[in-house]
């Protein structure tokens, strides 16, 4: 027998006579309450009040009401007008879903229920659709709607044809409260049916998506590494800490602007509260501001590397604890779990891939977090903020690190830019692609893989969190951009070259061209129209090679087939300008190993690897400067 404040059976759903108690459980709350939590503070996927819950006032009076965010009451783009009777009934359909999904036709049934942030997103779309008809009704005939029993299929068909959304998310939305089980317990029948929301001719609106979020440039790629890496190597020199990444030069500069001696002491002694900030001037000469500057430096770098070669979304670094690192089949991991399209019970198991550099990075937000004691990894390094032991807030990394590019960005790099989480994520899989990585791992190291071989994730799943944009932006859409790009650097008519084959091959492509007649806007076209028929080119260490292996070899095989240890001099060797970054930085590698050679008969060798390399530095014009 059901109790007086349990939610109804299935028995009593099914038959359509379901009563929902106002005091029956639903998440963190109860049916009656005019809020539904289902996250609660310190909660690691914990986003606030009104992204953690369902706010059912917001639909009858506005945005922002329940919580007297003003902010959203006014830049609120949609207008909630429903009555008390008409959310009455959305709860019902919004607690059917939740705990009985396995009878409603179309949704995602789990043991445990549907995710509850699916649950607020589908009843979001129908608050914003109901309350549009609720305003067309009375601005064009003058009738006042009060049950959704009164909204007829051609009301509601006025008010899909001018709604702004995306029509996809809304049709999902309608299925769920058109489904015979909801109807059936709701206050009263509906006045159309889910056939018709499912074969009728209503004019859905078109979803557009757009580009997606824009990669950074290599500039801005290099830059961001670049400083990231010298901020982390210089911490943990400074600290005496075995660094794992040692085909990095560090910047000899390091010893000019401050002495790391006092800082390691200093560094220490704060964290470590042997120290207060008082002492600090005093003891070391370093004053508190300085000292958490260079500290921030070291933590911000740190967490941005990670998010770059990692490419983990905002929510799965909220699993990332102080012990993520694992040795594990040869290679190195860091250790989280995925939430999206996964039970947020699941254990924390996924590995994401961590290369030298990132194990760096990983030491030196270990080393903070053994000092505030604080188990998240993207936690503060200072006791007075972790004390609580909670993580990064969602959302307050994109704050954090565009504050701290802003002010490491001396040169104007980042100026006209803002940063986002998501947007390290794009990057990486650009350039693994234009690397011509294969699309397995990139899909595993972005955690596609339980998914994207079987399937696209449906519209619903994309409707939130921005994972609409990374969807239609997607691993395979930013391979093709790649093949693009490196076509157009290896075959466009302002291209330059360096190589053994370089002169030839710009000789011969432009022939090419010419003959078809193809200049300026045509080329362009005629490339990205090879780009797209999945043309590969075959790379080399630092370029591309132009002798076509699938010729007969008439003498023997030359001595680089097989392998990527290309002679730059080769005739069939081409180096283009974006390649040319890597000859840049080899050069000034070679360069450092000289300097710091003492046996001058080992001296001469790298010299000399570096003067061979700078010939071919020199026909691209390249100098010292990355190309864009």
């Amino acid at each position: 027998m059901t109790t007086a404040n349990a939610l109804p059976s299935l028995k009593a759903v099914m038959a359509g006579v379901a009563i929902f108690p106002a005091d029956a459980p639903i998440w963190l709350g109860k049916i009656g309450d005019p809020v539904w939590p289902f996250y609660k503070e310190g909660d690691e996927l914990y986003q606030g009040p009104s992204t953690s819950s369902i706010a059912w006032l917001d639909y009858i009076y506005g945005k922002g009401y329940t919580f007297e965010h003003v902010n959203s009451m006014h830049r609120g783009r949609y207008t909630y007008c429903l009555t008390s009777e008409i959310v009455s009934d959305l709860k019902v359909a919004a607690a059917i879903y939740a705990k009985f999904p396995r009878l409603v036709k179309h949704a995602k049934s789990a043991k445990e229920g549907v995710d509850p942030r699916t649950v607020k997103a589908r009843t979001d779309e129908l608050a914003k659709v109901f309350s549009s008809a609720i305003a067309i009704s009375q601005a064009r005939y003058g009738r006042t709607i009060t049950k959704l029993s009164e909204i007829s299929l051609g009301l509601l068909k006025e008010a899909i044809a001018q709604y702004p959304g995306r029509g996809a998310a809304l049709k999902r939305a309608l299925k769920l409260i058109s489904d015979p089980v909801v109807q059936s317990n709701l206050s009263e029948p509906l006045r159309w049916q889910l056939v018709d929301i499912e074969k009728g001719s209503i004019p859905w609106p078109k979803t557009i998506d757009g580009p997606g979020i824009a990669t950074l440039t290599d500039v801005h790629f290099l830059f961001i590494q670049d400083q990231c890496i010298q901020y982390i190597l210089r911490f943990k020199a400074m600290l005496g800490l075995t660094i794992h990444c040692t085909d990095v030069p560090r910047k000899p500069e390091w010893i000019e602007e401050i002495d790391l001696d006092a800082y390691a002491e200093a560094v220490d002694a704060y964290l470590n509260n042997k120290v207060g900030a008082s002492g600090l001037q005093a003891r070391f000469g370093i004053g508190q501001r300085d000292l958490e500057a260079f500290i921030c430096d070291a933590q911000n770098a740190a967490i941005l590397l990670i998010l770059l070669l990692t490419g983990m979304r905002s929510s799965e670094t909220k699993f990332l604890y102080s012990d993520a690192l694992d040795f594990n089949n040869g290679y190195w991991f860091l250790k989280s779990k995925v939430v999206k399209g996964r039970s947020k019970s699941a254990p924390v198991a996924e590995g994401w891939l961590a290369i030298d550099i990132t194990r760096d990075a990983f030491d030196v937000l270990e080393y903070f977090c053994a000092c505030t004691g604080n188990k998240y990894l993207f936690s503060s390094p200072f006791e007075r903020f972790a004390k609580d032991g909670r993580g990064y807030a969602l959302g307050s990394l994109n704050i954090k690190l565009c504050r701290w590019l802003e002010r490491i960005d001396v040169g104007g790099v980042y100026a006209d830019w803002t940063f986002s989480v998501h947007q390290c994520r794009e990057t990486l899989v650009f350039q693994l692609a234009k690397q011509q990585v294969g699309l397995q791992f990139i899909s595993m190291q972005l955690k596609h893989f339980h998914s994207r071989f079987y399937g696209m994730p449906n519209e619903v799943t994309a409707s939130y969190g921005n994972y609409r944009k990374e969807l239609m932006a997607s691993v395979t859409s930013r391979m093709a951009e790649a093949r693009e790009t490196a076509l157009q650097d290896l075959f466009g008519e302002d291209s330059r070259f360096a190589g053994g084959g370089g002169e030839a091959h710009k000789a011969r492509t432009d022939a090419f061209f010419a003959g078809k007649a193809y200049f300026g806007a045509a080329r362009e076209r005629y490339i990205r129209n090879l780009a797209n028929s999945g043309v590969k080119i075959q790379p080399t260490s630092i370029g591309s090679c132009t002798k076509n292996f699938a010729l007969p070899v008439l003498d023997k095989e030359p001595p680089c087939y097989g392998d990527f240890e290309c002679d730059p001099d080769c005739e069939s060797h081409v180096i283009t300008e974006r390649a040319g970054q890597a000859l840049v930085a080899r050069h000034d590698r070679l360069l450092a190993k000289a300097d710091a050679e003492t046996n001058k008969a080992y001296k001469v060798i790298w010299i000399g690897q570096a003067e061979k390399i700078g010939r071919h530095i020199n026909k691209l014009g390249l100098g010292g400067h990355h190309v864009d």
